[in-house]
């Protein structure tokens, strides 16, 4: 049995605290756990740091007794970074073998879909993304007869056919399912329609094209073909570390279980069940691996004891948070509005962010966030009913690249474990460079379908060399080999040669030169963009505080020095039918299912803030707790008269004035 010493926490806190702070006993306790436990975190505990803390010291005792390894799953590709990067070694022993670092869907692929697809189709695998599968699946069923493809989707009513449509493992088989039902029982077998629907399904798989949701579907007849790969994966993981536990589908809980022999792996689940906002379209239960009594970490590092009042209760379950004591007190403060005046709630958010002095303090962050985005009802409140140029939707680092140079950044940091990612890199780059080569498709500039239709019917063996080769690059780039020399002499000369043009060495030459300039209209195309999830408040003294506008989920895991959280309309109004407003004034009773995701996503959006938290409701879901509530501690204003609107076009001028 391993143990972890007092010495060694302390090497851990020089390495991941800033100088002179230590781990308090609660983190101590658990970096020293070494037996399966749930790990319960508050919002803002530091959870991940004192999990890496546990990581780290863990590592200075590979190799383990039998060549055993530590398993670490996450949700994200994002929280697989985050978690490297703060080792601050990217050749650290824990991301290689025996270790596992990776993402469950990631983990799932590697262990047990491509070994099973290789078993039960004898070839390998191409791609396992839901994307591509989609592009790809239209490309088959265009290829059945109209009549038969109408009759589909009038089956299909509202739902994507090719999500009807799927390969799944029901009731111990793995058979074709149309949504819940076997395909079978909705499309008799020997009619034309079930025949078309199964070549189609056939041809698509056998070219190893899966969902993510089929792998974990293969990865389950495979366990159920070979129920030796836990003995397996059991002997070579000494142990098991899943981080965000909350956020695990009841599916790949039951994989994971499945797998680890939870009597021989240490098995410890990080997390926090009041933050699980991802809802999920199932019957099961998930329990989260509940698994006795847990260890806590009560305290938040992020928010002061003020805010921990406030919102302790607005959870699924209640819990006794611990606010930072080092974090100047402020009282929360709801905004209160009607339609009429909903215009107001940011200005009055950014009068509360001037007149308590915050842009000195914490990370400088302000947010507004909210649930809904839009509807086709224009009386239900929405967040662009506070802020009518609200466009989530920025551009990714792909999207904004303009360049040979940004391109080949681009895929030096995409670090996926898709391949279509780098595939959609690729043809993005190469429609990038005929485009600035003025190369076109008759009189238009090729799109990625209009390049690859002309690349298959010039080519003799069309697109599928060129695919070759994109995977060939995408190994490299996996293996941290470089591959710009490859790449800019495959597209100066095999690649410009499919078209009939003639190009000069200077610009051929200035498409590769590095750090070229983005025309101006496309930079302002990408801060449009940016400037749509922005609100701009100038105060009185001329204060510029820029509030960034998100939705709950856009914020989970992010820490803000205010945040206002917006009422908007989902099923129910939430702070009356949706009785959250009973949560805040204290009085907590077992939330009804649809109150139970209600109450998620309000905890996980008002423990966004360290110093202001502020809450936008409307005057008449406010009507008769008005005193409860500021008796709880809670400031209650009303919307300010309104300063002058900044909007998206004018907000650049004024912030570089």
């Amino acid at each position: 049995m391993y143990e972890i010493t007092d010495e060694e926490i302390k090497w851990a806190e020089e390495i991941l605290l800033p100088s002179g702070l230590s781990f308090d006993v609660q983190r101590r306790n658990v970096i020293k756990c070494l037996s399966s436990k749930d790990i319960i975190a508050c919002p803002g505990s530091g959870k991940t740091t004192t999990l890496l803390a546990k990581l780290l010291i863990l590592e200075r005792k590979l190799p383990l007794d039998h060549n055993q390894g530590i398993c670490v799953l996450t949700h994200t590709n994002v929280a697989i970074d985050e978690l490297k990067n703060k080792i601050g070694n990217r050749n650290s022993r824990l991301f290689s073998y025996p270790n596992n670092f990776s993402t469950i869907q990631s983990f799932v692929n590697k262990y047990l879909a491509i070994p099973a697809y290789q078993y039960f189709f004898k070839k390998e695998i191409h791609i396992i993304d839901n994307e591509y599968y989609k592009e790809e699946f239209y490309k088959e069923f265009n290829r059945i007869f109209k009549g038969y493809r109408d009759n589909i989707i009038k089956k299909a009513a509202y739902s994507p056919v090719h999500t009807l449509l799927r390969l799944d493992y029901h009731e111990d088989n793995l058979i074709l399912m149309w949504g819940t039902k076997p395909l079978e029982q909705v499309y008799r077998k020997g009619t034309p329609t079930y025949r078309f629907l199964s070549a189609l399904k056939n041809r698509v798989l056998q070219r190893g094209i899966l969902t993510f949701q089929e792998a974990f579907a293969l990865a389950e007849e495979y366990i159920k073909t070979f129920p030796e790969i836990k003995t397996i994966i059991s002997g070579r993981f000494k142990y098991l570390f899943i981080d965000e536990m909350q956020d695990t589908s009841s599916r790949q809980q039951q994989v994971i279980q499945s797998i680890f022999d939870f009597n021989k792996v240490v098995t410890q689940f990080y997390g926090d069940r009041n933050q699980a906002i991802y809802e999920e379209n199932s019957s099961v239960e998930v329990n989260n691996f509940v698994q006795g009594e847990p260890l806590s970490i009560e305290n938040s590092l992020r928010f002061s004891q003020s805010i921990a009042n406030s919102i302790k209760n607005i959870c699924v379950s209640p819990q006794d948070l611990k606010g930072n004591g080092t974090i100047r007190e402020l009282k929360p403060t709801i905004i209160k509005f009607n339609k009429e005046n909903i215009h107001r709630v940011l200005s009055t958010f950014g009068e509360l962010i001037v007149n308590n002095n915050l842009v000195q303090e914490g990370n400088h962050t302000f947010k507004a966030v909210g649930r809904v985005t839009h509807n086709n009802d224009g009386e239900k409140i929405v967040i662009p009913s506070y802020w009518p140029y609200f466009n989530k939707r920025e551009k990714s680092p792909l999207e904004k690249a303009t360049t040979f140079n940004a391109y080949i950044n681009h895929l030096n940091k995409l670090n996926s474990t898709f391949a279509k990612d780098y595939r959609e890199t690729f043809i993005k780059c190469f429609i990038n460079f005929l485009r600035h080569l003025n190369i076109k498709n008759d009189s238009r500039y090729f799109t990625g379908k209009s390049l690859i239709d002309y690349l298959d019917n010039k080519l003799q063996k069309g697109f599928s060399d060129i695919e070759k080769l994109m995977t060939d690059w995408t190994l490299k780039l996996n293996s941290g080999i470089n591959i710009e020399a490859d790449l800019k002499s495959f597209l100066s000369n095999e690649f410009l040669s499919h078209f009939e043009v003639t190009v000069s060495k200077e610009n051929l030459s200035n498409y590769f030169t590095p750090n070229l300039e983005v025309p101006n209209d496309e930079q302002e195309s990408v801060a449009n963009v940016q400037k749509q999830s922005d609100y701009l408040y100038v105060s009185e003294n001329g204060e510029n505080i820029l509030i960034n506008i998100d939705t709950i989920h856009g914020v989970k895991g992010e820490t803000h020095t205010a945040t206002l959280y917006l009422e908007t309309f989902a099923y129910v109004y939430e702070f009356d039918q949706g009785k959250i407003i009973d949560y805040l004034k204290g009085n907590h009773t077992k939330p009804k299912k649809r109150q139970e995701q209600i109450l998620k996503l309000a905890y996980v959006g008002m423990s966004r803030p360290s110093h202001l938290l502020c809450v936008a409701i409307r005057e008449e879901a406010l009507e008769g707790h008005e005193l409860d509530l500021i008796d709880l501690g809670w400031d209650i204003v009303d919307v300010q008269a309104q300063k002058k609107e900044i909007k998206p076009e004018e907000q650049t001028i004024v912030l570089q004035s």
